[in-house]
């Protein structure tokens, strides 16, 4: 890509000429998108942190080169992003970026499509749509789906960014950053009048500010009485050790519910009843509503895919979550939905159940099942008043997995508008509000239990009732787009 190239565009930065200065704002675009979560949570760069790749995307007129810059700027930001994931994958960690960044790719080939195709006002507003639609396809839309790193959990960490989650969830959040991404980066396209550039700016930041003030005023819920609950941080798996940190506290301040980890009991008691009845006296001695993170067999024919087969070999499984009363009775099991992928972790389950208690109705999603945010919107509609999630998060993967997971936890109690109490393995053991903040935690790689209060609630945030529609709106809105050239050609063969 020559210097002719890049400076026929509407994006002129001559201090660097072509294909390098391109690369240098990619680079610069990435670092900046990073530097927004764990550990350093600059929450504000998120909302700039895409100017320098839509103006690189901008500059170039090869649509090849716009798909390398796209793959560049994945490769970066997920690599810094999460860099944790090494301690998992070892030196395969490069084929898992490159697979993780091939949505990013689909993105910088839809940009330059629509970039070149469209008026410079309908490219500045289509492309947080296209960002929308590609991160929802890296997200949730195909098999190897994995939800960390959006931009849209950023907000976290900034106690007034919480308000925006009960309206538009995540999806929307980035849908937000992205526009105003898009309306900076419009500043600098000299395709665009001064006036134009300046007034689709004020737009894009007037309707961010508007979703806060939304999201304010939407709170229909009600509550019913607190309840003490507790959780239980323990990577051990040994059945007495978590029991010793269930029964041994204060008996005055004995809770309703208690948690333990994914895979606390790495067995199957539903199939060994001399450990289910041991689970079912802890249940007793406490006094309260025990769920735990355990396995369960799965027949031959169980629906799973070849990857999950394979990983699993001859033992074939549920990782479930078992729920025993506080007499003692088995109240039921729910099987994660969202097994790791390429992971000996369970046949998927198929449902998400809800279980009644005398205080209210309890849900349930174990570890990976809450990264995505289809898992609680199906609990809260299923009628869940409290959210329980067993996790399984080992010391080895490191201090900055935990963080990160710990926030997608807060915004996804802030969707659902619930009360979420998470148990992980090593940290962050955490209880969260229905507005998202965390009101008990642990300290990480300590074998510790915890305890406050929470509320069981009914009624439904915004999000759960229609704002969840925006990542599919987009993903429509997308593909009309691109496919409108096309079909207009074949309408002009056709006459």
């Amino acid at each position: 890509m020559g210097n002719r190239q890049a400076l026929s565009s509407g994006f002129p930065i001559s201090v660097i000429r072509g294909g390098a200065l391109n690369a240098a704002l990619v680079v610069i675009s990435a670092l900046l998108a990073s530097l927004a979560f764990p550990p350093h949570e600059l929450w504000p760069l998120a909302w700039v942190c895409l100017v320098p790749l839509f103006i690189a995307l901008g500059r170039t007129s090869a649509v090849r080169a716009s798909g390398w810059l796209a793959l560049l700027f994945g490769l970066v930001f997920l690599g810094f992003t999460l860099r944790w994931l090494t301690n998992i994958f070892g030196t395969g960690i490069v084929g898992i970026m490159l697979l993780g960044s091939l949505p990013f790719v689909l993105f910088g080939l839809a940009y330059r499509f629509v970039y070149a195709r469209s008026s410079p006002l309908a490219a500045a507003l289509m492309t947080p749509v296209l960002w929308l639609a590609v991160d929802w396809l890296r997200c949730d839309g195909w098999y190897f789906r994995f939800s960390w790193a959006q931009l849209g959990f950023t907000q976290i960490s900034w106690r007034g960014g919480l308000a925006f989650y009960p309206l538009v969830g995540v999806y929307g959040v980035t849908l937000l950053i992205a526009l105003v991404n898009s309306g900076v980066a419009a500043l600098f396209d000299r395709r665009l009048g001064l006036r134009t550039r300046c007034g689709f700016l004020e737009a894009c930041v007037a309707i961010a500010a508007a979703g806060v003030i939304l999201s304010f005023l939407a709170q229909p819920f009600h509550s019913g009485a607190k309840v003490i609950v507790g959780a239980v941080q323990d990577e051990s798996g040994d059945v007495e050790a978590l029991k010793q940190l269930t029964v041994g506290g204060n008996p005055r301040l004995r809770p309703y519910l208690v948690v333990w980890p994914e895979y606390a009991v790495y067995d199957y008691p539903l199939s060994k009843p001399a450990l289910l009845a041991e689970l079912r006296r802890v249940a007793r001695k406490s006094g309260s509503v025990l769920i735990l993170g355990c396995k369960e067999r799965a027949p031959a024919n169980a629906p799973c895919d070849w990857f999950r087969r394979r990983a699993m070999g001859d033992e074939l499984f549920y990782n479930a979550a078992l729920i025993i009363g506080p007499k003692g009775d088995v109240l039921g099991t729910y099987h994660k939905t969202h097994p790791i992928q390429l992971f000996s972790d369970g046949v998927p389950g198929r449902s998400y159940p809800v279980f009644s208690t005398p205080s209210g109705r309890v849900g349930v999603a174990i570890c990976y099942d809450f990264d995505f945010a289809s898992s609680a919107l199906n609990l809260v509609r299923n009628g869940a008043e409290i959210i329980v999630v067993p996790t399984f998060d080992p010391g080895s993967w490191g201090a900055l997995q935990h963080v990160q997971h710990a926030r997608m936890a807060q915004a996804r109690a802030a969707e659902a508008g619930r009360w979420v109490v998470r148990a992980t393995s090593s940290g962050v053991t955490q209880i969260i509000n229905p507005g998202g903040e965390v009101t008990a935690q642990l300290p990480q790689m300590r074998s510790s239990a915890l305890s406050g209060r929470a509320a069981f609630r009914s009624g439904l945030t915004p999000y759960v009732r229609v704002g969840y529609l925006l990542p599919y709106v987009c993903a429509a809105l997308s593909a009309i787009w691109l496919a409108a050239p096309v079909l207009r050609r074949l309408s002009g063969l056709s006459r």
